[in-house]
């Protein structure tokens, strides 16, 4: 809806670092999304990813272009947070 009224859209990744690569993916497919918001640091999004996400020389996070989200869960961190 917000594309379809020319609306600027921000989703807010505050979750993990699943939801920030769902949310650049989601930001990247819509044309009036310019930004996605997250907070940092977190643990859930500094340390679940193998290769975790970082801002690059423009302050811009790239999208993931792996499969599925284009990220990779460490599996040790993920035992260290759901216990």
């Amino acid at each position: 809806m917000a594309c379809d009224h020319n609306i600027g859209f921000v989703s807010h990744g505050w979750n993990t670092a699943i939801g920030l690569a769902a949310d650049l993916h989601l930001a990247a497919a819509i044309p009036v999304a310019k930004y996605v918001e997250y907070l940092t640091p977190a643990a859930y999004i500094d340390e679940l990813l193998t290769t975790p996400f970082a801002l690059n020389d423009r302050g811009e996070l790239t999208v993931p272009d792996g499969p599925g989200l284009g990220i990779e869960v460490d599996r040790e961190a993920l035992q260290r947070f759901a216990g």
